[in-house]
């Protein structure tokens, strides 16, 4: 039974009397024989028997429930019910009040709330001598839930000793999962997962085990045993086991941490059962923990004596990197790794991730942390995540556009300014350092570039080592465009080049300058060719 789904409104009989189950081969036809009728009776016996009971003290089924049905549900029902208490069903009634987390009909005397609300003003007039006192004898004889004839009246409440759960628990729940068990459950209540051979109908008013299982899974939910309602871990509901709290240790941080991680699977630390949920190691009174890999990475073990866990999904230098199940403090950014981590580069969070806010102090989203990776933006990879913008990885910084989109060449490669890592956590990666390691066209021709800080120098791109010196020597933040001009790497012809200033000619350089008027660029051809340590005439 889970406390978060309630029985029906009056006509609640949970396990009321077994009277009419039929089987396949005891079902009496029209018109039969009473011989056939009898032998009908005989084989139901055990389910359809009633015992003679003398008058008892009021019960929630026949005098509760219409008694609050009339006074109370129109105020205390749905969603937001008044008080934080609902009188719409058994377990709502004797559930706990929200206003002050104390059971409504317990103790079974006049400190009840259900009984002290009664003398307060918004109360006091509710209800009249006769129905209060019909209230205060079920409070006082234990809110029993039905008048029982073939189940004791504390089966339907997780409190009571006689609660079906613990029943079903100590007989290792034969009857819910062998349908030839002497108490099956299917043999009276539809829902049962195992009906006995031959039995097609329920019995008459025996309330079905969805009733209250109404999860996709009915009784055989995980939230059945481990949690409540749709909630698939432990704890269970507070108000009717409240010694789970304890017991529960870290599973609500793990399934639902508020600022740390989007949830983990079950599958995380235990090994999920298949379709047969009650088969293999689940439900054999032992709890089993295995970690998957991909979260807790390989070699990770919890030890049962201390509670501690070893895992890698804590264990990132951080200062509690080794916790106990039962310490269920709020985890920290810098818990599990610093915030920033050791040799990690300084400035703001944001600049690389998309889930922290700027100071590393919490996270904004949850869907890729903790996923065994390091994700820069949104989870792509790309280096545009902290370097420019989606997968283009070009800052928009002083000459980064130039080189991006020079006007003279083909776009310069990162790999031709910066040692471009193999991965994210790769060495000198992260440091907040701006490392320049020239190569590539920077370095043909033999030259041996230089970068101060602000300027470039022996740069093979901008014409060292060509015949003319450069005739500009580049400022990393000059936005003047001084660098891109032709006589900026060499004269214009250079020397020992021939006269003519006629670039385009076929013979010389062709397609790969253009003539506009007076004025010469290079085509989208040229550009190719251009800059790349090499005097390309056309034809070769």
């Amino acid at each position: 039974m889970r406390p978060g789904r309630r029985e029906g409104l009056p006509g609640f009989s949970f396990f009321g009397p077994c009277t009419a189950t039929f089987s396949s081969s005891a079902r009496p036809a029209r018109g039969g024989s009473l011989g056939l009728v009898m032998a009908s009776a005989l084989a139901l016996s055990s389910c359809a028997e009633e015992r003679t009971i003398e008058n008892g003290p009021p019960v929630y089924s026949a005098d509760i429930a219409p008694l609050l049905q009339r006074r109370c549900v129109a105020c205390h029902e749905g969603e937001t019910p008044s008080g934080g208490w609902r009188a719409t069903s058994f377990l709502d009634v004797i559930a706990c009040v929200a206003s002050n987390g104390a059971p409504a009909a317990a103790p079974p005397d006049e400190r009840a709330p259900l009984l002290r609300v009664l003398d307060t003003d918004a109360h006091r007039a509710l209800l009249d001598p006769p129905a209060r006192s019909v209230l205060e004898s079920w409070v006082r004889s234990g809110a029993p839930a039905f008048r029982g004839t073939f189940h004791p009246a504390g089966i339907a409440d997780p409190r009571s000793e006689a609660w079906h759960g613990k029943w079903l628990r100590d007989k290792r729940w034969a009857p819910m999962l062998d349908g030839r068990d002497a108490d099956a459950c299917g043999r009276c209540h539809d829902g049962s997962p195992a009906q006995p051979p031959g039995v097609i109908y329920p019995a008459r008013n025996a309330t079905a085990c969805t009733t209250c299982h109404a999860q996709q899974g009915g009784a055989l939910a995980c939230g059945t045993c481990h949690g409540a309602g749709e909630r698939s871990h432990p704890p269970r509901d507070a108000c009717f086991f409240p010694g789970d709290g304890a017991a529960a240790g870290a599973h609500r941080a793990h399934a639902r941490p508020a600022a740390s991680v989007e949830g983990l699977a079950c599958a995380t630390c235990h090994p999920v059962p298949g379709a047969d949920v009650m088969s293999g190691l689940h439900a054999n009174g032992a709890l089993e923990i295995v970690f998957d890999v991909n979260s807790a990475a390989s070699g990770g073990s919890y030890d049962r004596a201390s509670g501690v866990c070893a895992v890698a999904c804590h264990d990132r230098g951080g200062d509690r990197a080794r916790p106990k199940w039962s310490d269920t403090a709020p985890m920290a950014c810098g818990s599990c790794h610093g915030a920033p981590p050791d040799g990690h580069y300084r400035g703001p969070c944001t600049t690389c991730h998309v889930e922290a806010d700027a100071t590393g102090a919490m996270l904004t989203g949850l869907a890729l942390h903790l996923n065994g990776r390091v994700d820069l933006g949104d989870g792509s990879g790309q280096c545009g995540a902290c370097h420019g913008r989606g997968d283009d990885p070009w800052p928009s910084t002083d000459a980064h556009g130039a080189h991006r989109q020079p006007s003279v060449t083909a776009p310069v490669a990162c790999e031709d300014c910066h040692i471009v890592p193999r991965s994210v956590i790769a060495p000198r990666h992260l440091d907040g350092m701006v490392t320049i390691a020239m190569a590539g066209r920077a370095i043909d021709r033999g030259a041996a570039p230089n970068w101060d800080g602000h300027t470039c120098t022996s740069v093979a791109c901008h014409g060292a080592r060509l015949v003319d010196p450069p005739a500009v020597v580049p400022t990393w933040t000059d936005g003047t465009g001084a660098a891109r001009g032709c006589d900026a790497c060499h004269r214009l012809p250079p020397t020992q080049h021939t006269a003519s200033t006629s670039c385009d000619r076929a013979e010389c350089h062709g397609s790969e300058i253009v003539r506009t008027g007076a004025s010469l660029s290079i085509s989208e051809s040229g550009k190719l060719i251009h800059v790349n340590g090499v005097i390309d005439v056309r034809p070769p």
